[in-house]
């Protein structure tokens, strides 16, 4: 299956299993992954690369997630970088903030996986293909 050049996504979990899910879910749509499971490294990677979207849990170690988007939101070079927040925080305070801040979508856990990938596939402008069973 070609492709065209790869999309890069940042999934910022701190979740192992979880990690593991998102990178098996989005490298089989052929996209590039890289991963940061705090919110220091995720800052540092985002500012060190070029990002086509970022998943991004709120809950992390050492920086909390929506202190992430409020950073990238702004920053020029990251302000319009799609985020999915993927949460359990259904608080609707939390969520509302998320809002605020320009998320384009907002995923509780656990999620539907093929959910997810339609909301990645429109988000990237990725042809949709037929979702996977993980």
């Amino acid at each position: 299956m070609s492709r065209l050049p790869s999309k890069r996504v940042l999934a910022v979990e701190d979740d192992p299993a979880l990690m593991e899910l998102l990178r098996l879910l989005l490298e089989r749509e052929g996209l590039e992954v890289e991963v940061a499971q705090d919110g220091l490294q995720a800052l540092d990677q985002l500012r060190a690369h070029h990002w086509d979207l970022v998943l991004l849990d709120l809950h992390l170690p050492k920086l909390e997630g929506l202190d992430v988007l409020w950073e990238m939101r702004h920053d020029a070079h990251l302000q319009s970088v799609p985020v999915i927040i993927i949460s359990v925080d259904d608080s609707p305070h939390t969520m509302l903030q998320g809002w605020r801040l320009g998320v384009d979508s907002y995923f509780l856990k656990p999620f539907d996986p093929d959910e997810l990938l339609r909301v990645v596939r429109r988000i990237l402008s990725l042809p949709c293909e037929a979702s996977y069973n993980v």
